[in-house]
């Protein structure tokens, strides 16, 4: 390759025909598909800025281990480790990442047209070219590479499986996220992809009406919450829509309680956000627009939570009593993490940076105290508890909830420490990734436990 200006067009040519290598997923074993991954990652970082600048953005030849390049290859090979056994996921996100974000910048830039409004460097031009090719590309590799099992296909169609899970990668690609798309798209997808190979259509007609009711009594509920929480300037406008989205969705799959349990985390949120809050502002520390939150921070915080609520609701009554459990531990997870980090400033002396165990600044992304520490568990014993009394969970899965929030808010705070100071992800990245790794543990501890398998 001659070398000459970045051609970005050539970039995403690259990065689509690398697709190419997944049809090698139908017949090759995950361990030589993982070590040609491995090996892609290696000659990215050592020969490609080599060559010249044409597959180089500008200031990427600066910091080649965060260049898209890199990434691209970096998300192919997590997604062989974890999805090792069903690589017809691995090959499906794949296809997804580089059709969709391929004919994404190629149409989008090409043909212009009106821009996002929630990020004007994106067109819906492009939004929508990412969703066609990407649900052809995705649906294409997994059902190529699903041949290579013998068992018969279950659940809803690859074909939808694959749009639903590109319509999501396109949202994704959207959003103006620190953390790179080469990275968020494919991640992302694989784990939708996977999950959605969970569902039952016939549980949804078998429980319609169930289903048809609480959706109605749950946006009754869910209104007059969002409206008294605007009443009290606890959330924006924006807020308002954005947690009617995620209780009207809880409420309607996890029931009046599970709605109960939504509620009480934002209660005990609000109430910590408000304690010492003058003293906070002070600092420099606080909430903005004084502690009134907004559509950005219920999705962060209630969008895992809604989806496992949904799972729990469209699978078979054994793993559906495991994604409640998870459910419950998402929601508890984010209550830790939301009132570890409104308590703990409140404390005496300095907390500690979790990397490095030494006194840092209240506020510093990644400090830990005793009492941002005992407050955020707290907050998960709450949680558990109402869940448990409602009925929600079992009783003595209150002890997996309140350890698998704390292990969520232990890696919010490994990645605040880490990853935020770099640019690479921001809080509300942090906190969805967060009450993931909390249902996520939830179900791990589950089946550690002998409750069942996820």
């Amino acid at each position: 390759m001659s070398p000459g200006a970045h051609s970005e067009t050539l970039r995403k040519l690259v990065h689509v025909s690398m697709a190419g290598f997944a049809l090698l997923l139908r017949w090759i074993p995950w361990q030589a598909a993982a070590g040609l991954a491995a090996a892609a990652i290696v000659f990215n970082i050592a020969l490609i800025p080599r060559l010249g600048d044409r597959l180089i953005r500008p200031g990427e030849r600066e910091r080649v281990l965060r260049s898209g390049v890199v990434l691209y290859a970096v998300a192919v090979l997590v997604l062989i480790l974890i999805f090792r056994h069903r690589l017809e996921i691995a090959a499906g996100a794949w296809g997804i990442l580089a059709f969709g974000d391929g004919a994404s910048t190629l149409l989008g830039g090409t043909l212009a047209g009106p821009r996002l409004p929630w990020n004007p460097k994106k067109s819906w031009i492009g939004s929508a070219a990412f969703l066609l090719f990407g649900s052809v590309g995705g649906a294409a590799l997994m059902s190529w590479v699903g041949a290579r099992y013998d068992a018969p296909a279950q659940g809803l169609p690859i074909w939808v499986l694959a749009s639903v899970a590109a319509l999501a990668g396109a949202i994704v690609e959207s959003l103006p996220l620190a953390l790179d798309d080469n990275l968020s798209v494919p991640l992302f997808c694989g784990a939708l992809l996977r999950s959605l190979q969970l569902l039952d259509p016939r549980v949804w007609t078998d429980s319609a009406a169930l289903l048809r009711h609480d959706f109605f009594l749950g946006l009754a509920l869910t209104g007059l919450f969002a409206l008294a929480a605007r009443g009290t300037g606890s959330v924006s406008w924006s807020g308002v829509a954005g947690g009617m989205l995620v209780g009207t969705v809880i409420a309607t799959f996890a029931g009046p309680s599970g709605f109960a349990v939504l509620a009480l985390f934002f209660i005990l949120g609000s109430v910590a956000t408000r304690l010492g809050y003058a003293r906070k502002a002070r600092r420099g520390i606080a909430q903005e627009d004084r502690g009134a939150r907004g559509w950005v921070h219920a999705l962060a915080n209630g969008s895992v939570p809604a989806y496992l609520a949904f799972l729990g609701a469209s699978t078979s009554p054994e793993l559906a009593a495991m994604l409640r459990v998870a459910f419950v531990a998402s929601v508890a997870t984010a209550a830790c993490d939301t009132l570890g980090s409104e308590a703990g400033p409140l404390g005496k002396g300095e907390p500690l940076l979790i990397t490095r165990m030494r006194r840092v600044p209240a506020g510093t992304p990644g400090a830990v105290s005793l009492l941002g520490t005992g407050a955020g568990a707290a907050g998960a014993l709450l949680i558990g508890m109402l869940a448990a009394a409602l009925g929600t969970i079992p009783a003595w899965t209150i002890g997996v909830v309140v350890a698998a929030a704390l292990l969520g808010a232990l890696l919010e705070s490994v990645l605040g420490a880490t990853l935020e100071p770099m640019g690479l992800v921001d809080s509300e990245t942090i906190n969805f990734v967060n009450t993931a790794a909390g249902g996520l543990a939830a179900l791990a501890l589950m089946r550690w436990a002998g409750g069942g398998t996820p």
